[in-house]
C-alpha cells in the first residue's frame, strides 16, 4: 500500500455522500514489509530527510477528516 492509494480512498469517501465520514476510522493490518515501507514513505515526505527514521508498530493518519490506522498484522 502507497500513500497515493491511501489518498484515493480518502477522496472517493469523500465523495461519495453515502459514507459518512464524521468520525470514520479505517483501520489496516499490514504484512510487517509494507507497513514499514508506507511508514518510511509517509516519513520522507513529511520529515525531508531532517532525522533519521525510526520504524513505528502503529500509524495513524489523517486525511479529510478519516482517520487511517496501520498496524503490524
Amino acid at each position: 500500500m502507497k500513500l497515493e492509494e491511501i489518498v484515493d480512498i480518502a477522496n472517493a469517501c469523500v465523495e461519495n455522500e453515502k459514507i459518512p465520514i464524521e468520525g470514520l476510522k479505517i483501520v489496516y493490518k499490514l504484512e510487517e514489509d509494507i507497513h514499514k515501507k508506507l511508514d518510511e514513505e509517509l516519513f520522507y515526505k513529511i520529515n525531508n530527510d531532517i532525522t533519521s527514521f525510526q520504524h513505528n508498530e502503529i500509524i495513524e493518519l489523517n486525511l479529510a477528516g478519516i482517520t487511517f490506522v496501520f498496524e503490524i498484522a
